[in-house]
């Protein structure tokens, strides 16, 4: 996966700048706890989901699964149907990842979410910004 601190080089060798906004939709606690980090280490918004995303990918899956099949009703999986209900309200909040790494995102997203990038990164940053954490965590230099 590529790092999120590293520049993506072009064919001539140069430093290719990140791509245009993508709105992902974060539950507003998961926002407030992404913008204090923000603000405590001084990283992006856009570096803090590849952190959480290199620190969780190895469990997303887990992570992911649990909620995503209802209870059984004989031979079919009980399906949910009409909007999805969500515990707590979304916003919007935009990253600026280059088209090479929006690429891992969505690849990611195919495999655990059915494509859905805001459920992939809402997920990894809940994990990586624990409720109660301090605003500086382990292994994120400010």
């Amino acid at each position: 996966m590529p790092g999120s601190t590293d520049t993506i080089a072009d064919a001539d060798g140069g430093g290719v700048r990140a791509g245009s906004s993508v709105v992902v939709y974060l539950p507003v606690s998961v926002r407030s706890r992404l913008r204090e980090l923000a603000a405590a280490t001084g990283r992006s918004h856009t570096q803090l989901v590849f952190d959480a995303l290199n620190a969780t990918h190895a469990r997303l899956v887990d992570l992911l699964s649990s909620g995503r099949h209802g209870p059984s009703d004989g031979i079919f999986l009980a399906q949910r149907s009409g909007r999805r209900r969500h515990r707590e309200t979304r916003v919007q909040v935009s990253i600026r990842p280059h088209p090479a790494n929006l690429a891992v995102i969505d690849e990611l997203a195919a495999r655990h979410t059915t494509g859905n990038r805001s459920a992939l990164i809402s997920t990894a940053l809940d994990e990586f910004l624990p409720a109660g954490a301090p605003a500086v965590l382990k292994g994120v230099a400010p």
